[in-house]
C-alpha cells in the first residue's frame, strides 16, 4: 500500500502534522485534510458492513429495511426529505452513525476529533492511528470530478448526484452491480452529532480492500496514517480532556454527559501497560526455578 507512515507523541506534534498537510495538499483553497481516528494502528479502512456481517447487497437491503421499518419511532433526528433520492441517503448516514453495519466510513473534518476517537477506548497496550485523506483527489481518481458532492442536499445539482448514486442502489433493485472503489460524500447535518463531530464519509463499493487497491494503483496515493505510539496513549487522552475534547463534546446528548462525568472522576491506577508483564525466554526444566519466578511476579 503507497501510504504515508508517520507518527505523533502529543497533541501540539499531531496538530502541527496535520496542519502542514493541509498545506501541503491545498496551498490556494481553504480546505481541510479528512481524518479517521482508529483504535488500533494495524486496523484497515474497510467499512463494518465488510467486517465479516455480510459481502452482498441482498443482505444490506434486509438490513436497511429493517432499520427504516423501526427508526422513526426510536430516534430524535430531523425527518427526512419526502423526496426517495434525499431520503435513502440521509437514513444510510443516520445508519452508521448508530452503529448499524454500513458500507460507509467515518471521517472528520476536526482533526482532534479524530484524535479522540483514536485514543477514548485505547488502553495503552497496542499503538493508535489517525488516517488522513485528500477526499477531493479520492473524488479526482473514482469519479472523474474534483468535488466533494452532498448527495442528500436538494440544492445539489441532479447531473452531480447522478456521479455518486451507483454507490447507494434502490432498496431490492435487481441486477445493480456497485462500483468497485470508494468515493468521498458529504452527509446533510439531520443529528446534532453529525454536525458535532463535523462528519464526512467515504462509501465503499464492492471491494472490500478499496483504499488498498486504489493507493496500489497511485504511487503519489494522498492517503497518510499517523500512528501514536502506545505508551503516549494516556497522556494524549489526558491532553484532549484538558483542552476540552471529551465525550459530551463529541455525542452532545445525556449518556454521553454521564460518561464523561463517570470517566472525569474514575481513579485509575498510575502504572505502565507493561508493568507486570513479563515473557519466558526459553525453557527451564528445574520446576522448582519457575515457582519462584512466578511468587516473585
Amino acid at each position: 500500500m503507497q501510504i504515508k507512515l508517520d507518527s505523533a507523541s502529543s497533541v501540539e506534534e499531531f496538530g502541527k502534522k496535520v496542519s502542514n498537510i493541509g498545506r501541503a495538499w491545498y496551498p490556494d483553497y481553504p480546505l481541510s485534510p479528512w481524518c479517521r481516528g482508529q483504535e488500533r494502528s494495524e486496523w484497515p479502512l474497510v467499512p463494518k458492513l465488510y467486517r465479516g456481517t455480510a459481502d452482498d447487497l441482498n443482505t444490506e437491503y434486509e438490513i436497511r429495511e429493517e432499520f427504516c421499518t423501526h427508526a422513526p419511532a426510536l430516534s430524535d433526528y430531523t425527518k427526512p426529505s419526502d423526496d426517495p433520492v434525499f431520503s435513502k441517503w440521509e437514513i444510510y448516514f443516520v445508519m452508521q452513525h448508530y452503529g448499524a453495519p454500513t458500507r460507509l466510513l467515518d471521517w472528520t473534518e476536526a482533526p482532534l476529533v479524530s484524535l479522540y476517537f483514536a485514543v477514548r477506548s485505547n488502553k495503552g497496550n497496542f499503538p493508535a492511528a489517525v488516517w488522513i485523506l485528500d477526499a477531493w483527489w479520492l473524488n479526482r481518481m473514482v469519479i472523474r470530478k474534483d468535488e466533494v458532492i452532498p448527495p442528500a442536499d436538494s440544492g445539489t445539482l441532479p447531473e452531480d448526484r447522478k456521479r455518486v448514486a451507483a454507490w447507494l442502489p434502490d432498496r431490492f433493485k435487481k441486477g445493480v452491480r456497485l462500483p468497485r472503489l470508494p468515493c468521498a460524500v458529504y452527509p446533510t447535518h439531520t443529528m446534532r452529532r453529525i454536525s458535532a463531530q463535523r462528519s464526512c464519509f467515504t462509501i465503499h463499493g464492492s471491494a472490500h480492500d478499496g483504499f488498498d487497491e486504489l493507493t496500489r494503483r497511485r504511487k503519489a496515493a494522498k492517503l497518510v496514517k499517523i500512528e501514536i505510539p502506545a505508551w503516549e496513549v494516556r497522556q494524549v487522552r489526558d491532553s484532549l480532556e484538558s483542552y476540552g475534547i471529551d465525550e459530551t463534546t463529541i455525542f452532545p446528548d445525556l449518556e454521553a454527559l454521564g460518561r464523561a462525568v463517570t470517566l472525569h472522576w474514575k481513579s485509575e491506577a498510575l502504572c505502565r501497560p507493561d508493568e507486570s508483564v513479563y515473557t519466558r525466554l526459553g525453557r527451564i526444566e528445574n520446576p522448582r526455578y519457575w515457582r519462584i519466578c512466578d511468587q516473585k511476579h
